[in-house]
């Protein structure tokens, strides 16, 4: 581990205690036993040093979600392991989340510019999916792009407990309904168990 991926991982523990308003240049170089000189041979100050933090915890999930897609398992399960990895490996993104619950947006602008960009990785590699399904005839979807943000726009509605810091939110019971949805759709179908109760 190099140096500087030391001084992060130390200073994601100080970020996650302190949050970001109150953790110091001292306590991370406390925290990674290093000289303040040390640090700021990395890093500008602060405000850097919590963007490599988080830039760091959004890569590693990015990283882990890029080697589901490419495993040799069918579109569907993929894309069922995709939301279930997803939303499971959201929650250890404690520095992310807080950083929007407390509203630091206001105050480090890049916080947006992290959102849209793990967007559009997210649309690629869904669209990804979705492409290799349509190639393998086991989707027949017009707009691989369109649908792909669609998914991203209806997965953010499964992050709001977590923003919010709910504990006892189960997100794994929701995903395989919103998979079977996205495959089957909602209209009746002839010989259906409903269709013979009429």
């Amino acid at each position: 581990m190099t140096s500087k991926e030391q001084i992060i991982k130390a200073a994601r523990k100080v970020f996650e205690r302190f949050g970001f308003n109150k953790a110091s240049m001292g306590d991370i170089a406390s925290a990674s036993r290093k000289g303040r000189r040390t640090i700021y041979t990395h890093f500008s100050g602060k405000e850097e040093v919590f963007r490599a933090v988080i830039d760091t915890e959004v890569q590693k999930l990015a990283d882990k979600l890029r080697v589901l897609i490419s495993q040799e398992i069918s579109p569907k399960e993929k894309l069922r392991q995709y939301m279930q990895t997803r939303m499971n490996d959201l929650r250890e993104l404690t520095i992310y989340y807080d950083a929007l619950r407390r509203d630091i947006v206001s105050d480090i602008n890049y916080m947006e510019d992290i959102r849209k960009e793990y967007d559009r990785m997210e649309v690629e590699m869904l669209k990804a999916i979705l492409d290799e399904g349509n190639a393998l005839g086991e989707f027949d979807i017009a707009d691989t792009f369109l649908v792909s943000e669609a998914i991203v726009l209806a997965a953010k509605g499964f992050e709001l407990p977590i923003f919010l810091g709910r504990s006892d939110y189960d997100h794994n019971r929701l995903i395989n309904p919103l998979i079977d949805l996205l495959f089957e759709g909602i209209k009746k179908r002839t010989g259906s168990s409903s269709t013979k109760q009429q």
